[in-house]
């Protein structure tokens, strides 16, 4: 059976001290925090092959450790921590400190081309996308962003983000994902990263231990995470939504006409309730619950389905992401993992008079 080792596991913290005291709010519209936005999180997986003498899975997860704390220092919430402490109150926070973000070397017993010509690839690929679900009593304790390298057979190697979606949204990572992307370039450039990295942690095997802290089975559905199911059971989908033309709209409204709109788009039946989070970086982050008896009221009067349309996922504008000059990737994967039993919408920040919305919906 094909598997997935991971071999190490690390943290990257960012190069400057945070500022005491900065953080961030999440208004949580009634308590508890609703189960599918602390579950829910980001997945992008990025395929690479080997283009350049030097380049090796090992080499680039070691350039990663010195470039990504660099990048952190511009975004350090990325590195922070959820804290629960004004649930009472209706919030959560995001506490920006140095906790830093989770680094994972893995190794896959087949080749790149192998493995996306698996036909239920999307199914396996959490193996490649290092994920611990967020201790609700304890979230302080949780990191929210992961980092995995994967050494494939031959000359392949992959890079899986995880994020959860209280730290970000797809819009937000895909701004840092390209920001870190040429502040590692840059570094690389000038000779900031060195030559012959050594941070190698799978190489400092201790006497008398396992040689992998965890192995995933690629043949066997059972051994991958929960979140996996989940996901081949549901699909995202992003609209643009024009601001001028929904101006007088509340986001519930315009999350509920996305929900309609993405469940007619896959032709599966209206979901009875669903998750939304509003991420306006100007103010707090918002979580809401929706259900049955509160759907009723969302509706409004002139809403229409020509204030949305579908976009591609191409239009985060991370499909030519580059760590290496030269090496883009040969694929990119997408996926908003969030539980398939309920919708998921996320709206996020205003950009050039549209918002952007995603939607997750069970395919049924």
């Amino acid at each position: 059976m094909a598997q997935v080792h991971i071999e190490a596991i690390q943290s990257a913290i960012p190069r400057s001290i945070v500022e005491p005291g900065r953080s961030r709010r999440i208004a949580v519209a009634a308590t508890p925090m609703p189960p599918g936005a602390l579950k829910s999180r980001l997945r992008v997986i990025f395929y690479y092959n080997k283009v350049a003498e030097e380049e090796s899975a090992w080499t680039v997860a070691a350039w990663i450790k010195e470039s990504i704390g660099n990048a952190l220092a511009e975004q350090p919430e990325l590195a922070g921590r959820l804290r629960r402490g004004g649930e009472a109150d209706g919030y959560w926070e995001v506490k920006f400190n140095d906790a830093g973000v989770r680094l994972v070397q893995a190794t896959a017993e087949m080749t790149v081309s192998e493995f996306l010509a698996l036909e239920d690839r999307e199914a396996k690929e959490d193996a490649l996308a290092y994920w611990v679900d967020i201790d609700k009593e304890n979230p302080h304790f949780s990191a929210l962003f992961y980092i995995q390298v994967t050494k494939f057979k031959g000359d392949g190697y992959s890079i899986g983000i995880s994020c959860s979606v209280l730290l970000a949204d797809l819009l937000f990572l895909s701004n840092f994902l390209k920001f870190w992307a040429q502040v590692h370039t840059q570094m690389l450039t000038q000779g900031q990263l060195s030559k012959n990295p050594i941070f190698h942690l799978s190489k400092f095997q201790r006497p008398n231990h396992p040689k992998y802290l965890k192995s995933i089975s690629l043949d066997s559905a059972t051994t991958i995470a929960t979140a996996v199911a989940a996901a081949t059971a549901s699909a995202t989908t992003i609209f643009k939504v024009n601001q001028t033309q929904a101006q007088g709209m509340s986001f519930e409204a315009i999350a509920l006409l996305c929900l309609k709109e993405a469940t007619k788009k896959l032709g599966v039946k209206m979901t009875s309730k669903f998750s939304l989070v509003i991420n306006d970086e100007s103010r707090e982050m918002q979580v809401g619950s929706y259900g049955d008896d509160n759907n009723t009221g969302l509706q409004s009067p002139g809403m229409s389905n020509s204030l949305i349309v579908a976009e591609q996922w191409s239009e985060l504008g991370v499909e030519e992401l580059t760590l290496v000059q030269g090496n883009k990737p040969i694929h990119v994967s997408y996926n908003v993992m969030s539980s398939a039993d309920e919708g998921f919408v996320v709206i996020m920040a205003p950009r050039k008079g549209q918002l952007m919305v995603s939607v997750t919906v069970a395919k049924e």
